[in-house]
Protein backbone atom coordinates (compact mmCIF):
# COMPACT_ATOMS: atom_id res chain seq x y z
CA UNK A 1 0.00 0.00 0.00
CA UNK A 2 2.57 2.22 0.96
CA UNK A 3 4.64 1.65 -2.48
CA UNK A 4 1.17 2.13 -4.15
CA UNK A 5 0.96 5.75 -3.16
CA UNK A 6 4.53 7.03 -3.07
CA UNK A 7 4.06 5.59 -6.84
CA UNK A 8 0.79 7.84 -7.22
CA UNK A 9 2.44 10.58 -5.78
CA UNK A 10 5.13 10.52 -8.42
CA UNK A 11 2.64 10.93 -11.36
CA UNK A 12 2.01 14.54 -12.83
CA UNK A 13 -1.91 15.88 -12.01
CA UNK A 14 -4.34 14.32 -14.48
CA UNK A 15 -2.28 11.52 -15.47
CA UNK A 16 -4.66 8.55 -16.69
CA UNK A 17 -3.38 4.75 -16.90
CA UNK A 18 -3.17 3.71 -20.86
CA UNK A 19 -6.06 1.69 -22.10
CA UNK A 20 -5.21 -2.02 -23.04
CA UNK A 21 -5.14 -1.47 -26.45
CA UNK A 22 -2.59 1.54 -26.63
CA UNK A 23 -0.43 -0.58 -24.38
CA UNK A 24 -0.77 -3.19 -27.15
CA UNK A 25 2.48 -2.87 -29.95
CA UNK A 26 1.48 -2.36 -33.34
CA UNK A 27 2.13 -5.28 -36.06
CA UNK A 28 4.83 -4.53 -38.39
CA UNK A 29 3.07 -4.90 -41.28
CA UNK A 30 0.10 -2.40 -40.75
CA UNK A 31 3.17 -0.29 -39.77
CA UNK A 32 4.87 -0.91 -42.89
CA UNK A 33 2.01 -0.67 -45.20
CA UNK A 34 0.75 2.81 -43.73
CA UNK A 35 4.17 4.37 -44.14
CA UNK A 36 3.46 2.68 -47.88
CA UNK A 37 0.26 4.28 -48.10
CA UNK A 38 1.68 7.74 -47.05
CA UNK A 39 4.10 7.67 -49.86
CA UNK A 40 0.77 7.03 -52.38
CA UNK A 41 2.55 4.16 -54.26
CA UNK A 42 0.18 1.26 -52.76
CA UNK A 43 -2.65 3.53 -52.67
CA UNK A 44 -2.66 4.32 -56.73
CA UNK A 45 -1.88 0.08 -57.12
CA UNK A 46 -5.21 -0.53 -54.90
CA UNK A 47 -6.81 1.58 -56.60
CA UNK A 48 -5.97 0.12 -60.16
CA UNK A 49 -6.07 -3.59 -58.59
CA UNK A 50 -9.85 -2.40 -57.59
CA UNK A 51 -10.45 -1.20 -61.19
CA UNK A 52 -9.41 -4.29 -62.54
CA UNK A 53 -11.68 -6.24 -60.38
CA UNK A 54 -14.87 -3.81 -60.96
CA UNK A 55 -14.30 -4.75 -64.91
CA UNK A 56 -14.31 -8.07 -64.40
CA UNK A 57 -17.06 -7.70 -62.40
CA UNK A 58 -19.30 -5.86 -64.78
CA UNK A 59 -18.23 -7.62 -67.64
CA UNK A 60 -20.77 -9.81 -69.49
CA UNK A 61 -20.12 -12.11 -72.55
CA UNK A 62 -22.07 -10.68 -75.61
CA UNK A 63 -24.82 -12.04 -76.50
CA UNK A 64 -25.32 -14.84 -79.68
CA UNK A 65 -27.15 -13.64 -82.43
CA UNK A 66 -30.05 -15.75 -84.20
CA UNK A 67 -27.68 -16.21 -87.34
CA UNK A 68 -24.56 -17.87 -84.93
CA UNK A 69 -27.49 -20.17 -83.63
CA UNK A 70 -28.40 -20.98 -86.56
CA UNK A 71 -25.43 -21.99 -88.17
CA UNK A 72 -24.41 -24.21 -84.96
CA UNK A 73 -27.97 -25.97 -85.59
CA UNK A 74 -26.73 -26.71 -89.33
CA UNK A 75 -23.87 -27.85 -88.34
CA UNK A 76 -25.08 -30.54 -86.12
CA UNK A 77 -27.75 -31.63 -88.44
CA UNK A 78 -24.97 -31.61 -91.15
CA UNK A 79 -22.87 -34.09 -88.74
CA UNK A 80 -25.71 -36.24 -87.78
CA UNK A 81 -26.51 -37.35 -91.60
CA UNK A 82 -22.80 -37.84 -92.41
CA UNK A 83 -22.49 -40.11 -89.67
CA UNK A 84 -25.96 -41.43 -90.66
CA UNK A 85 -25.13 -42.05 -94.19
CA UNK A 86 -21.81 -43.55 -93.54
CA UNK A 87 -23.26 -46.35 -90.87
CA UNK A 88 -25.93 -47.34 -94.08
CA UNK A 89 -22.68 -47.32 -96.23
CA UNK A 90 -20.95 -49.62 -93.67
CA UNK A 91 -23.89 -52.07 -93.35
CA UNK A 92 -24.94 -52.31 -96.89
CA UNK A 93 -21.36 -53.22 -97.68
CA UNK A 94 -21.34 -55.63 -94.54
CA UNK A 95 -24.96 -57.30 -96.41
CA UNK A 96 -23.02 -57.14 -99.60
CA UNK A 97 -20.14 -58.91 -98.36
CA UNK A 98 -22.49 -61.49 -96.48
CA UNK A 99 -24.40 -62.35 -99.31
CA UNK A 100 -21.43 -62.45 -101.70
CA UNK A 101 -19.84 -65.18 -99.17
CA UNK A 102 -23.67 -66.97 -99.30
CA UNK A 103 -23.69 -67.14 -103.21
CA UNK A 104 -19.84 -68.30 -102.87
CA UNK A 105 -20.47 -71.33 -100.10
CA UNK A 106 -23.56 -72.28 -102.35
CA UNK A 107 -21.67 -72.58 -105.55
CA UNK A 108 -19.04 -74.63 -104.30
CA UNK A 109 -21.53 -77.35 -102.42
CA UNK A 110 -23.70 -77.41 -105.82
CA UNK A 111 -20.41 -77.93 -107.91
CA UNK A 112 -19.91 -80.22 -105.36
CA UNK A 113 -22.59 -82.28 -106.52
CA UNK A 114 -22.31 -82.50 -110.07
CA UNK A 115 -18.58 -83.74 -109.08
CA UNK A 116 -20.58 -86.56 -107.41
CA UNK A 117 -22.73 -87.09 -110.93
CA UNK A 118 -19.81 -87.54 -112.82
CA UNK A 119 -18.54 -90.15 -110.77
CA UNK A 120 -21.75 -92.06 -110.68
CA UNK A 121 -22.56 -91.41 -114.81
CA UNK A 122 -18.90 -92.92 -115.32
CA UNK A 123 -20.01 -95.89 -113.21
CA UNK A 124 -23.60 -96.06 -115.17
CA UNK A 125 -21.79 -95.76 -118.50
CA UNK A 126 -19.59 -98.83 -117.87
CA UNK A 127 -22.34 -100.68 -116.70
CA UNK A 128 -24.67 -100.10 -119.30
CA UNK A 129 -22.81 -98.66 -122.13
CA UNK A 130 -24.76 -95.13 -121.60
CA UNK A 131 -25.44 -92.76 -119.72
CA UNK A 132 -28.12 -92.22 -116.98
CA UNK A 133 -30.87 -89.50 -116.66
CA UNK A 134 -31.16 -88.34 -113.15
CA UNK A 135 -34.32 -90.61 -112.12
CA UNK A 136 -32.15 -93.64 -113.09
CA UNK A 137 -29.51 -92.13 -110.54
CA UNK A 138 -31.70 -91.53 -108.15
CA UNK A 139 -33.09 -95.25 -108.73
CA UNK A 140 -30.06 -96.23 -107.48
CA UNK A 141 -28.95 -94.14 -104.25
CA UNK A 142 -27.80 -91.27 -105.15
CA UNK A 143 -29.20 -88.22 -103.59
CA UNK A 144 -29.21 -84.55 -103.03
CA UNK A 145 -28.44 -82.40 -99.89
CA UNK A 146 -32.14 -80.80 -98.64
CA UNK A 147 -31.57 -77.27 -100.07
CA UNK A 148 -30.89 -78.73 -103.95
CA UNK A 149 -33.64 -79.60 -106.60
CA UNK A 150 -32.58 -81.21 -110.21
CA UNK A 151 -34.00 -78.55 -112.81
CA UNK A 152 -33.08 -80.57 -115.40
CA UNK A 153 -31.33 -83.41 -117.05
CA UNK A 154 -31.19 -86.21 -120.08
CA UNK A 155 -28.45 -88.55 -121.40
CA UNK A 156 -27.61 -90.47 -123.89
CA UNK A 157 -24.37 -92.55 -125.26
CA UNK A 158 -22.30 -90.16 -125.82
CA UNK A 159 -22.78 -86.92 -123.05
CA UNK A 160 -24.94 -86.21 -120.14
CA UNK A 161 -26.54 -83.10 -118.78
CA UNK A 162 -27.42 -82.05 -115.21
CA UNK A 163 -29.00 -78.73 -113.64
CA UNK A 164 -28.60 -78.39 -110.28
CA UNK A 165 -30.68 -75.29 -108.18
CA UNK A 166 -29.67 -74.05 -104.68
CA UNK A 167 -33.42 -73.41 -103.31
CA UNK A 168 -32.07 -71.32 -100.54
CA UNK A 169 -29.67 -68.70 -102.59
CA UNK A 170 -31.39 -69.43 -106.64
CA UNK A 171 -28.09 -70.61 -107.20
CA UNK A 172 -28.42 -72.83 -110.39
CA UNK A 173 -25.24 -74.97 -111.80
CA UNK A 174 -25.38 -76.76 -115.12
CA UNK A 175 -22.73 -79.33 -116.17
CA UNK A 176 -22.45 -81.34 -118.89
CA UNK A 177 -20.07 -84.67 -119.11
CA UNK A 178 -18.88 -86.31 -122.34
CA UNK A 179 -17.63 -89.90 -122.96
CA UNK A 180 -14.28 -89.00 -123.60
CA UNK A 181 -13.52 -86.68 -120.37
CA UNK A 182 -10.56 -88.03 -118.46
CA UNK A 183 -11.94 -86.14 -115.15
CA UNK A 184 -14.91 -84.47 -113.54
CA UNK A 185 -12.40 -81.31 -114.07
CA UNK A 186 -12.57 -81.51 -117.74
CA UNK A 187 -15.41 -79.35 -117.89
CA UNK A 188 -16.66 -76.90 -115.06
CA UNK A 189 -19.85 -75.71 -113.89
CA UNK A 190 -21.64 -73.27 -115.23
CA UNK A 191 -23.29 -71.00 -112.52
CA UNK A 192 -25.94 -68.20 -112.27
CA UNK A 193 -28.74 -66.70 -110.26
CA UNK A 194 -32.61 -67.41 -110.53
CA UNK A 195 -34.50 -64.10 -109.57
CA UNK A 196 -37.56 -66.04 -109.80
Amino acid sequence: MAADKFRAAQRPAGWMPPSPAAAKPEDPSMMGGRALYATGKPSRQAGAQRARMAGTADYTSPPVSASVSRAERDHVLVTSLVVVFVMLTIAIASLKVSGSMTADRSRTAVSGTLTKVYAQQSAFRILNQRFATWPELRARGMTLPTEQRVVESNASRSHWFMSVRDTNTGIICSRTGELFDDSPLDRKPSCSTDTK
